[in-house]
């Protein structure tokens, strides 16, 4: 079972890309499915997802992948419903109901028995110093951080036997990216061995602390154009093993794509 989390940048062209700079569009989210399919994956985790926003031409992008790869087992959901840039709100339903939303979504060729969702965090951001910020001006001195997060777990029924994929995106900042995970491993001692999370946890490797589980994949995932640094991760239970794993640079996004081989 091939397993790949990757976070899209809301369908961004990569930088270097002919089609950098362009509104991500039905055609390009076409193209980002054919730089995907390429790669045989079986379960795909995917982060920064938008529908409806209109800085990605008001489209539900994870219902354009899931159809065009031909994964009919999709599922997205919302960190919160509203306009990216503006208001925004905590969904009423995991999915916003198709309205404006912003989220993670996991899309699968293989059967998925059941879906489970788990909300963290507020709607409102937090505060927080910026490093060196020393102006005069509030925007200098301090930052937003966007708290609201989910957890989306997909009961996969493979060809070894069933395995719980868990799919999410931390904040981008270490302290509470590290707080965050620790509520995503709760979520994920609810559900049923073997399991695999993956995703953007915005933590390197040795900020993430996951008891019970292993490493899958190691490369580093960002940026994609000078990658330093691993901030996405697959990580496994003790009955997962790996075959291979590995990173890929696709034309879009400003991260790599990581996957692993996975056996049970």
């Amino acid at each position: 079972m091939r397993i790949a989390t990757f976070n899209i940048e809301h369908g961004e062209a990569a930088l270097g890309s002919e089609h950098h700079g362009e509104v991500p569009d039905a055609r390009s989210l076409v193209r980002l499915a054919d730089d995907l399919r390429a790669l045989d994956i079986d379960v795909l985790c995917l982060q920064e997802v938008d529908q409806g926003q209109r800085r990605s031409g008001g489209l539900n992008q994870a219902e354009i992948l899931s159809r065009e790869l031909g994964m009919h087992q999709y599922r997205f959901a919302a960190f919160f419903q509203g306009w990216v840039g503006g208001l925004r709100f905590q969904p009423l339903r995991s999915d916003a109901g198709g309205r404006m939303a912003f989220g993670i979504a996991t899309l699968s060729r293989l059967p998925v028995t059941s879906w489970h969702v788990n909300t963290m965090g507020g709607t409102l951001p937090k505060l927080k110093l910026r490093e060196g910020g020393g102006g005069w001006r509030p925007s200098e001195r301090l930052a937003l951080v966007d708290t609201s997060r989910t957890v989306l777990a997909a009961q996969v029924a493979g060809p070894e036997g069933s395995v719980a994929v868990v799919n999410t995106h931390l904040v981008p900042d270490v302290p509470l990216a590290k707080r965050q995970l620790v509520d995503v491993l709760d979520s994920l001692g609810t559900l049923p061995a073997p399991q695999v999370l993956a995703g953007d946890l915005n933590l390197e490797p040795p900020d993430v602390a996951a008891p019970g589980l292993r490493p899958l994949a190691a490369a580093s995932t960002f940026s994609n154009a000078r990658p330093q640094r691993q901030i996405d991760h697959i990580l496994g239970s003790p009955e997962v093993q790996v075959v291979a794993s590995g990173a890929e640079s696709l034309s879009f996004s400003d991260h790599r794509l990581l996957w692993a081989d996975l056996s049970l």
